[in-house]
């Protein structure tokens, strides 16, 4: 079960995000760059690879740094 915070990917929908909590059996899992939420069966949610989490992590740098600028 991953932590709060945690990289994961989505098998079903191929999106990855970070993990939220659980809620109803559900995995609520939040965008890289912001927005809405989704849920995900537990069974197709995974660890992402250190790669994939690296790329992510900047991406959600990235769009930080464009929000604080006004872009």
């Amino acid at each position: 079960m991953p932590e709060a915070g945690d990289l994961v990917r989505d098998t079903a929908t191929g999106r990855v995000g970070f993990y939220v909590d659980s809620v109803a059996g559900r995995f609520l899992i939040r965008p890289v760059r912001g927005g809405r939420a989704w849920a995900a069966e537990p069974a197709d949610v995974q660890l992402a690879t250190p790669l994939r989490e690296l790329r992510a992590r900047a991406a959600e740098i990235n769009a930080r740094s464009r929000r604080s600028l006004g872009m």
